[in-house]
């Protein structure tokens, strides 16, 4: 089935923002040592530390607050306002890492579909981000990081050069990049690092596009832990020949220690790139299982023009222009609907536009309609208000299925509750004057099916007529 790309327009986000006045006001320290002490005196109770941590949160006291809210989150992982404020402190704290496994624990337990839908979006910005930040640490720390040699399996790839007269082709040279580092990666021997990690480094250290300054690219080989690095040119002869060549160089020393190189048509681009990949992998001394084999021999898409819009998309995404990317890459899915590596991307780049405008204050603007805002709304007046995280309603639906699944003789299951007006005689069978009157109160075994039906926040149940599974 055709799968369009997800794309959250910036129209829900604006009202959240217009509606941000009705989220709950700052506690006042009366409200906040309340907690406190009530923490003091009950140290295992997860709601209590969870609601001191967000009133900690809009007290804008975020250290206390994310220490609270860890430990709410270990004495319960699947309380989804505690995910979602534990996540709020550590991006206002600057840890995009814990955030985003903050934030994908509320997508596993939150129960607002707002905020889901925010925080999806909101994650891959956060992923974006954390490659850039991941980058300016390696820059920062070169001195340090280059003085140790990466293992020569691992394999970093740098964008191809494109040289011709057609500049329609320039894409090819992330294009290829992309090919070429999903073939090698197909090999359990190697490790390769990610491309939009590797774009990540090459923007901090400033490399121009298609620059391939040789020094630059070794350099950031190193700050990347790259044992070995790939590098290319694409040469365009006459309308319809291309010439590939690739070099495999050991970081350590800048020494050329391997490499590869093919021509074929333009349209036969997809063989070239296979055939540049096995030799490869044979100057990499890496010979292919039969399941990587076959693996290795899938191709992502058949067309050509669909895949020069997919690295047209990669062109703007290197660019940081992911509303541009998303349109090119929507364009490959068009062209072939199984392309699905460029459905992907297409979905990758709209959640990246949508999520960076989403904002703190935009998601707890967004929480406070739903149970989270409760919860925050209560933490605010110094109280702790009980909400049915997974684990409580697991117990709960427990009990009441004790409850309702009783033996033959009409006592509960569990041994301590009744039914309706119940028995007064636990220990006696229960009786039914209806059909003892009329004789059939025989204590005979009898299956029921009971369908207990629990709703999802925001939506409306379906009941089935009786006898429908």
């Amino acid at each position: 089935m055709r799968t369009s790309s997800r794309f959250i327009c910036a129209i829900p986000l604006i009202a959240v923002a217009i509606l941000g006045g009705c989220a709950t006001a700052a506690p006042s320290g009366d409200a906040i040592t309340r907690l406190q002490v009530r923490r003091d005196a009950q140290p295992r109770a997860a709601a209590v530390h969870r609601s001191l941590g967000i009133a900690l949160y809009k007290a804008d006291r975020i250290p206390e607050a994310r220490a609270a809210l860890s430990e709410a989150m270990r004495l319960d992982s699947r309380d989804g306002a505690t995910a979602l404020y534990l996540g709020l402190a550590a991006e206002k704290q600057g840890d995009l890492a814990a955030a985003r496994e903050a934030y994908v624990s509320y997508l596993r337990h939150g129960r607002t579909r707002g905020v889901r839908s925010q925080l999806q979006a909101r994650l891959a910005t956060l992923q974006r981000r954390e490659l850039e930040q991941a980058a300016k640490t390696a820059v920062a720390s070169e001195a340090t990081i280059g003085t140790s040699a990466g293992h020569p399996r691992v394999v970093a790839v740098m964008p191809f050069r494109f040289t011709g007269s057609d500049s329609s082709l320039r894409p090819l040279e992330r294009g290829m990049a992309e090919l070429v580092t999903t073939d090698l990666a197909r090999s359990s021997a190697l490790t390769v690092v990610e491309r939009a990690r590797m774009q990540a480094l090459l923007n901090e250290l400033a490399l121009q596009q298609g620059s391939g300054d040789p020094a630059t690219a070794v350099r950031a080989g190193r700050m990347l832990q790259a044992g070995r690095l790939v590098q290319g040119g694409i040469l365009l002869v006459g309308a319809e020949q291309l010439r590939v060549d690739a070099a495999i160089v050991d970081v350590p020393t800048s020494a050329a220690v391997g490499g590869a190189a093919g021509d074929d048509r333009l349209g036969a681009l997809f063989d070239l790139e296979k055939r540049l990949v096995l030799d490869l992998f044979t100057s990499l001394g890496v010979t292919l299982t039969a399941a990587e084999r076959r693996a290795f021999d899938q191709r992502p898409t058949r067309s050509l023009a669909a895949f020069l819009s997919f690295s047209q998309g990669l062109m703007a995404e290197d660019a940081g222009d992911f509303d541009a990317a998303r349109r090119f890459f929507d364009n490959a899915f068009r062209i072939d609907p199984g392309f699905g590596a460029a459905a992907q991307r297409a979905a990758t780049a709209a959640d990246i536009v949508a999520g960076e405008q989403v904002t703190t204050e935009t998601v707890e603007a967004q929480a406070a309609t739903g149970t989270e805002g409760q919860v925050a709304a209560a933490a605010v007046q110094g109280t702790v208000l009980a909400t049915a995280s997974s684990a409580e309603m697991a117990s709960t639906l427990s009990s009441v299925v004790n409850d309702v699944n009783t033996t033959q003789s009409g006592t509960a299951a569990a041994g301590t509750t009744t039914v309706g007006g119940g028995n007064p005689n636990p220990s006696a069978p229960g009786r039914d004057p209806v059909s003892e009157g009329s004789g059939n109160d025989s204590p005979t075994t009898r299956a029921a099916k009971v369908v207990i039906v629990i709703g999802i926040p925001g939506t409306t149940p379906t009941i089935l007529p009786a006898g429908r599974p």
